[in-house]
């Protein structure tokens, strides 16, 4: 008599939500009976956990998400082309997914007996939204991200998405178009061979890209855009022959203010792009330490406040300071769907700044959101505060 059932978790399930393991034994109504749940990742046993049985069906319920999502890793961001338009593809060890094992076995009367029952869960990095929690998330070729598929770009700007594919071969497909709607240059570009590994082909495959204006000019080895106000552009990919919608990008002109890009881990766990384009204004915060010390100095006839120089002496003295910034930006009047969207950078774990065409990890300050709609709320546009993870120390006297 021993372990009878496992039931791990199935599907496109997240290591940001709840992970629930399930076995039963016929040893379940011993008075000190416990399972056994071993959880392993790339051989190393991360933890072994005793449960005991529920008291109504006496199945023991174990949850490793706590364990699991501490393995997951957020050091995967690049900015910089490596292969013209392609950027990178993380891994399926930690980085966009990773798989784990769960081992079940029992305890009683003073033996423990071990891996009598186990199996394999393959666990992705996205966020469970906050309705249909639960609800599978479609496996089928598409671009990361909730944002809608019309952006206002900067020529120079980069534009951060990622997509989700499982064909064997990837092609990215462009149009552009002149101010008379006319497509004056059409592409495709063999991405084959920059693509996440497959891992036996079961695993969906991520791939972050740049579709800006500059990087498809670079994709495309010619400047290939007669840039105004009214050029725009359309992205799509296509994966064994099979197309998805299609990224509309507009050419914006408006230099009015220096914009600032924000590029954040988004609910799919891929890189999306921000950008703000109003006025951005930057402000510090000085922490000083000091102390106090007297005025005066005694001399054989006197009691200087200063010395021979006119100079002072100071009664407090700032040995140090400790510096931080931060940035109001300000986004110009989002759509109602980039409202919805843009929570997702509210509670986005890791965010950089392009400031100088340097990346700057930057902490967003806002913690409230409300989702604007214009039939109630008018135009609106959208402010926050991040801080710049960059803090600076002063002299030390």
């Amino acid at each position: 008599m021993s372990i009878t059932s496992l039931i791990n978790p199935s599907g496109n399930v997240t290591a940001q939500d709840s992970l629930w393991h399930i076995a039963y034994s016929d040893n379940s109504g011993q008075t000190d009976f416990k399972y056994v749940f071993d959880l392993y990742h790339n051989g190393q046993q991360l933890v072994r956990t005793k449960v005991f049985p529920e008291p109504s069906n006496g199945r023991g319920y174990f949850d490793a998400s706590n364990v699991i999502r501490n393995e997951m890793k957020f050091d995967w961001f690049t900015p910089t082309s490596v292969t013209k338009s392609y950027l990178v593809s993380p891994d399926n060890s930690g980085q966009s997914s990773l798989q784990y094992q769960v081992r079940v076995g029992e305890d009683f009367s003073g033996v423990t007996t071990l891996n009598m029952a186990s199996g394999n869960v393959r666990v992705y990095n996205y966020i469970p939204s906050v309705f249909k929690r639960k609800v599978a998330r479609s496996e089928a070729n598409n671009w990361t991200t909730n944002r809608p598929f019309t952006a206002n770009v900067g020529k120079n700007d980069k534009f951060l998405v990622g997509i989700r594919h499982n064909g064997t071969k990837i092609y990215l497909k462009t149009e552009a178009w002149n101010p008379n709607t006319n497509a004056f240059d059409i592409t495709c570009i063999d991405l084959t061979g920059y693509q996440a590994p497959s891992d036996g082909g079961l695993v969906r495959k991520f791939t972050q890209l740049d579709i800006g204006f500059d990087s498809i000019s670079n994709l495309v080895s010619q400047p290939c855009f007669n840039f105004n106000s009214n050029t725009f552009m359309d992205v799509k990919f296509y994966t064994n022959l099979l197309d998805v919608q299609a990224f509309r990008l507009y050419y914006d002109c408006d230099e009015r203010y220096t914009h600032v890009n924000l590029y954040f881990i988004n609910s799919y766990g891929m890189f999306d792009t921000a950008r703000f384009k109003l006025a951005n204004k930057l402000s510090m915060t000085t922490e000083r330490k000091t102390f106090e010390k007297r005025d005066f100095k005694f001399s054989n006839t006197s009691v200087d406040y200063y010395d021979s120089r006119n100079v002072y002496n100071e009664s407090k003295i700032n040995y140090g300071s400790k510096t931080d910034w931060t940035y109001k930006l300000t986004m110009d009047f989002p759509t109602d769907a980039e409202y919805q969207w843009l929570w997702e950078l509210i509670v986005s774990p890791q965010v950089y700044a392009e400031i100088d065409g340097y990346y700057y990890p930057v902490s967003i300050k806002n913690t409230n959101y409300e989702y604007i709609q214009q039939k109630w709320a008018g135009l609106r546009t959208l402010e926050i505060e991040c801080d710049i993870n960059q803090t600076r120390y002063g002299f030390r006297r």
